[in-house]
């Protein structure tokens, strides 16, 4: 059977496009070297409405901008977020910390764009003013590096004698190979 359709594979970043690089709500993207917000399947305003609403249960406000982009410019984003945050809530609450020169989407990747269309889209997803739910835990303190002189088991493991005596060998061991000569 012959075709008179061309038919062609797909790129990697067209997978990928249409399979991970997709925008995320709540997430605000911005145009590239602007302060304007870029299209996106959603309203700025729903995001800002949807933060209001769970504003408890966010733990990190953070905006990243592509490496081509000035901290000056992240600063003005900052604020215009500010002003729509403002119209829910009361943005002194909210810290917004911007990434620095930390990307979401790798130079490669975007320079893998094959039009300026895609290129767009990828540099306004690594624009973005992302919040996160989870919280992030420092690591937990047992009870053998830091024993409790109230807590039983601790008594009865011995931790006075030897555990503690181990660990400190090792701590001097380490602090001894990482100071060098």
């Amino acid at each position: 059977m012959l075709s008179t359709n061309l038919r062609g594979q797909g790129t990697e970043i067209d997978r990928l496009i249409t399979g991970e690089l997709k925008m995320v709500y709540p997430g605000i993207y911005f145009k590239h070297n602007s302060t304007d917000y870029a299209a996106m399947p959603y309203t700025s305003d729903s995001c800002f409405k949807y933060i209001a609403h769970h504003v408890r249960e966010i733990y990190s406000y953070v905006i990243w901008r592509d490496s081509t982009e000035t901290d000056e410019l992240t600063n003005k984003r900052i604020k215009k977020l500010k002003v729509g945050l403002n119209k829910y809530i009361p943005t002194g609450k909210i810290e917004i910390h911007p990434m620095g020169k930390e990307q979401k989407i790798s130079r490669q990747t975007i320079n893998c764009s094959i039009n300026d269309e895609q290129r767009q889209y990828l540099l306004s997803l690594n624009s973005v003013f992302d919040i996160s739910t989870i919280r992030f835990l420092t690591k937990k303190k047992n009870h053998i590096e830091h024993p409790r002189i109230w807590c039983l088991s601790c008594w009865k493991s011995g931790f006075h004698i030897k555990a503690r005596r181990e660990l400190h060998k090792m701590a001097k061991k380490q602090a001894a190979t990482t100071q060098g000569p």
